[in-house]
């Protein structure tokens, strides 16, 4: 799996491009700067096939509609996503003048496995929620990465002052879902650079 990570929008987040062997494509919370990511999926010449969203607020979800509407990728999120990616208070868009509200194509659970038929683009759906409480990372076993959305940073971890947040549930999960896996595990965060699970667990102070 190829993984190339574009920078978009004010905030500075991490949108991942994900291509299998075929160019078959995943794309990680495309959260703005449409024009840009598709330049990249042309230049990858690969095709599209799902948006995963990790959780709903607007820096990670603003270029989705128009990324769906190019493309016809499939809109993927976790079934309490429906409240953020519908609601501009929730998704946080009406603070900075836009009203983002679209429905996803699948809703999933925890736990459940998203496979794009034969792909090796194959994630599990790990729900940590906290930092919102649609909040899931997606975990790529057979490479052994994790895509965390604003669950955890490097030496940090997800804000937990917003609409639908919860601090205890938020390092809970960390330590119960996160912190399971392989410490080599590279963690692809929303913000920022990419750590590994071993790391976090030695330095990252919020969770300790």
């Amino acid at each position: 799996m190829n993984i190339r990570t574009i920078t978009v929008g004010n905030m500075g987040e991490q949108c991942y491009l994900l291509i299998d062997d075929n160019h078959d494509a995943v794309m990680v919370d495309p959260g703005d700067d449409a024009n840009i990511l598709l330049h990249e999926l042309e230049a990858a010449d690969a095709t599209l096939k799902a948006i995963l969203i990790t959780h709903g607020h607007f820096d990670h979800i603003a270029a989705v509609e128009e990324i769906r509407a190019k493309t016809g990728a499939k809109v993927i999120a976790h079934k309490e996503g429906k409240r953020y990616l519908t609601d501009p208070t929730y998704n946080l868009s009406n603070m900075i003048g836009k009203n983002i509200s679209f429905e996803a194509d699948m809703y999933v659970s925890a736990n459940e496995e998203i496979k794009l038929n034969d792909s090796e683009l194959t994630f599990k759906v790990l729900y940590v929620p906290g930092h919102t409480s649609d909040g899931v990372a997606f975990y790529h076993a057979a490479t052994a990465t994790l895509f965390a959305g604003d669950i955890i940073f490097r030496n940090s971890v997800g804000r937990t002052d917003l609409p639908g947040s919860n601090t205890l549930q938020l390092l809970e999960g960390i330590k119960s879902k996160i912190f399971k896996l392989p410490d080599a595990t590279l963690i692809y965060p929303g913000h920022g650079l990419r750590t590994t699970v071993g790391f976090e667990k030695k330095n990252n102070t919020f969770v300790k």
